[in-house]
């Protein structure tokens, strides 16, 4: 046997067919799928130009052209020409504009009446005198007590000290 009949040529294509399996023509083309999927692009871009358009004809609809008052939105500069200094015109409860500041007056004050003379009720008699004097008041003629017999009746499940 020579080699040459054993071997299939090269040079012409197999005639081989199988008669029961066929070519379904009806199945969709590679051209269609793509020009759908181009399709639903183009519209998919449309549909969301669309909204935008929409949606920022409502914004302007619903927000007034007229500059607004609202001390949030607006700068200290503006609030000044409209209606004077931003600290006063903000509505209650205020921010404060400087925390330290204000803790350190609000110290000093306590310290003033903790260091000095002044009534408290004038029309009773109550004064008020400087906390070291009064701690050495105390620390001499020592703390009121009662006697025992202004001491309320001890009930049965207190003790005597």
């Amino acid at each position: 046997m020579s080699s040459k009949l054993n071997e299939p040529e090269m040079s012409e294509p197999s005639q081989e067919r199988n008669p029961q399996v066929k070519f379904e023509s009806r199945d969709l083309s590679s051209r269609g799928v793509l020009g759908f999927l181009v399709a639903l692009a183009i519209a998919a871009v449309l549909v969301h130009v669309i909204l935008w358009g929409i949606y920022k004809y409502v914004v302007r609809q619903a927000m007034p052209p007229a500059a607004t008052q609202n001390p949030i939105r607006t700068s200290n500069s503006e609030m000044r020409q409209a209606r004077g200094d931003p600290q006063v015109a903000f509505p209650a409860p205020r921010l404060q504009a400087d925390p330290i500041a204000d803790m350190n007056q609000f110290r000093a004050h306590e310290e003033e009446l903790l260091n000095s003379y002044g009534w408290v009720d004038q029309a009773n008699g109550r004064v008020r005198i400087p906390i070291d004097e009064a701690i050495g008041i105390v620390a001499k003629t020592g703390l009121p007590t009662r006697s025992p017999a202004q001491a309320p009746p001890m009930g049965p499940k207190q003790s005597a000290p």
